[in-house]
């Protein structure tokens, strides 16, 4: 801007700059959960498993920028002292993304339970479990083949081997999961 007589004057304001690598750094943090939230081959419960995390990390920047910790924004710990008032105002904005995100992934915590039985199905717990399912759940996590079969392929390759005449519902409910649709990667 200088080569072209341009003055800016918000980039000699600190508190201006302050904020925009502050701004920079939350758009780094969601580009990179937008990265993770791509790709062939993914199944819903594994991009859902990205969007916890993030909620997770969210709340733990939260907490750490009010405390003036900015580890997690190197750019703008660079900067030097950056002012209690804007930390506190960053937190807030941390807290908004975060809200955000419950309002938008509202509908899939109806679907943790059936994603934590289709991405964990050896762990999670029988009780847990719909009653009209649970003598399926028994025999499979009885069944030392599969078990070691779901430990060498993993998930989502696990249920090609799963028997759809010994498992009907829990096959059924593995396929509605594997055909929901997490993203428009393909299209």
């Amino acid at each position: 801007m200088k080569m072209k007589i341009k003055e800016v004057p918000q980039l000699a304001d600190s508190t201006f700059i302050c904020n925009l690598v502050f701004l920079t750094g939350v758009t780094d943090h969601l580009n990179t959960l937008n990265e993770k939230l791509q790709g062939r081959k993914q199944v819903i419960t594994q991009m859902y498993d990205s969007v916890k995390s993030f909620k997770v990390k969210l709340t733990l920047w939260g907490k750490q920028l009010i405390a003036g910790n900015l580890v997690h924004f190197s750019t703008l710990n660079s900067l030097g002292k950056v002012e209690p008032k804007s930390l506190k105002e960053y937190a807030d904005i941390i807290s908004n993304v975060h809200k955000q995100f419950d309002v938008q992934f509202k509908d899939f915590k109806a679907f943790e339970s059936h994603f934590q039985l289709f991405s964990t199905p050896f762990a999670v717990e029988i009780v847990n479990v719909a009653e009209e399912m649970q003598m399926e759940l028994v025999e499979l996590q009885c069944e030392t083949i599969l078990k070691q079969k779901y430990t060498e392929v993993g998930i989502p390759e696990f249920y090609r081997f799963l028997s759809q005449e010994r498992f009907p519902m829990l096959f059924s409910a593995s396929a509605r999961v594997m055909a929901t649709f997490g993203s428009t990667y393909i299209c």
